[in-house]
């Protein structure tokens, strides 16, 4: 997970950096790039949930990083945006989401539901180290060349760490997936029904689209605007980006110890509401110190809450034969809010209207929260009747 996520740090943070300020290429058009990213990487969930839970999770995640190494490499030497639009779709449909679901339904295959929230902790520890490396090395490399083809390099530095890990994991990961039965689900088939009528699971999924929503475009929008709106240069970009996954390496575990042994639904309230506190802060100042409050602080303890929790109570809610159907759903929550988010941040950014950026994240927070409450109710409804 380090070399993964370090060479999508080397990417995602500065990518709209690149794309607008060097290729050229308008907030409104790139924020349609990546809404298609997200829209194929939905697709690429609801196949390879149901295909992790025929098939196995490792030839899964071993497809997802060759696409994703193919698809940095293809960033490099775009030239506009029909080649950015392109590539968007192929790195969604095969990429992170794919490769998150598989790995995500074999951490839950090789642990007790009591300890999940804690192995979901430490893979995040793992790759958060990546994510706090990543961005802090790119932003020093880039305000130190002070070149614009910096930026390319970057790019295909990422394609080739991660085609490594494709080496590696192939050469010495074993398979985690459950003995099959006769009711092994077939791909795009019962599994997917069974997931989506279940009440439950439904309102986390709702949670989770809105709060992802938050996620993600507070990962694309704030780089963007703290260079072009307050005029904070890379390096510090890069600092505030990798503080990020410093105060992850550091709290993760702590974090994920409670939620364990607390509600994963109340776990996630509190998440809601950190990612409100982010969006608040950001709202009433203009400032570097105040991105820093905000994005160091609150969103990154809201993020460590949604990750680990969210992952954990969509294992908990699956059956075990559909586990990989489950997780790869609650993963496609980060890609249907990714469809949306930048489009909606660089409209808005555009526009230069910051501000109302914040304003829906908050909007999008409370409605999570209520989605949350409506999810325990029908527990506890199901529970009774039970």
């Amino acid at each position: 997970m380090l070399v993964f996520r370090f060479g999508q740090g080397m990417y995602f943070p500065f990518s709209t950096i690149h794309y607008h300020n060097v290729v050229g290429i308008p907030l409104s058009l790139i924020g349609v790039g990546l809404g298609s990213l997200a829209v194929a990487s939905v697709a690429s969930g609801l196949v390879s949930g149901p295909l992790s839970d025929r098939y196995g999770r490792k030839p899964v995640m071993l497809a997802a990083l060759a696409g994703s190494a193919a698809a940095f490499a293809a960033f490099a030497f775009v030239e506009g945006f029909a080649g950015y639009l392109l590539v968007s779709v192929a790195a969604g449909l095969a990429g992170n989401t794919t490769f998150d679901a598989a790995r995500n339904a074999m951490v839950a295959d090789v642990t007790e539901p009591g300890r999940r929230a804690r192995a979901y902790g430490l893979v995040r520890v793992g790759g958060n180290a990546g994510w706090a490396l990543g961005p802090m090395v790119a932003g020093l490399t880039a305000a130190s060349v002070g070149s614009e083809g910096v930026y390319r390099a970057l790019f295909l530095g990422a394609s080739a760490l991660i085609a490594l890990l494709a080496v590696v994991l192939a050469l010495m990961l074993k398979e985690s997936l459950p003995t099959r039965s006769e009711h092994t689900p077939r791909p795009g088939g019962s599994g997917l029904r069974s997931a989506l009528a279940d009440g439950p699971f439904l309102a986390l999924l709702a949670a989770g689209v809105l709060l992802y929503y938050v996620f993600t475009q507070d990962w694309q929008a704030l780089p963007i605007y703290a260079k072009n709106f307050l005029g904070v240069p890379d390096g510090r970009i890069g600092l505030f980006l990798g503080a990020n996954g410093l105060m992850v390496i550091l709290l993760q575990l702590p974090i994920s110890y409670a939620i364990d042994h607390t509600s994963k639904v109340w776990a996630l309230l509190t998440g809601a509401a950190l990612f409100g506190a982010s969006s608040a802060t950001l709202l009433l100042t203009e400032s570097f110190l105040g991105i820093l409050v905000a994005f160091a602080i609150f969103f990154t303890l809201a993020e460590m809450t949604l990750e680990v929790a969210g992952a954990a109570l969509a294992a908990d809610l699956a059956p075990a034969r559909l586990r990989g159907t489950y997780l790869a759903l609650f993963g496609a929550c980060f890609g249907a809010a990714y469809g949306v988010s930048p489009i909606v941040a660089g409209a808005l950014l555009e526009a230069r209207l910051p501000a109302v950026i914040w304003q829906i994240q908050l909007l999008a927070a409370a409605l999570a929260a209520i989605a949350l409450v409506i999810l325990r109710a029908i527990s506890g409804q199901q529970k009774a009747e039970g």
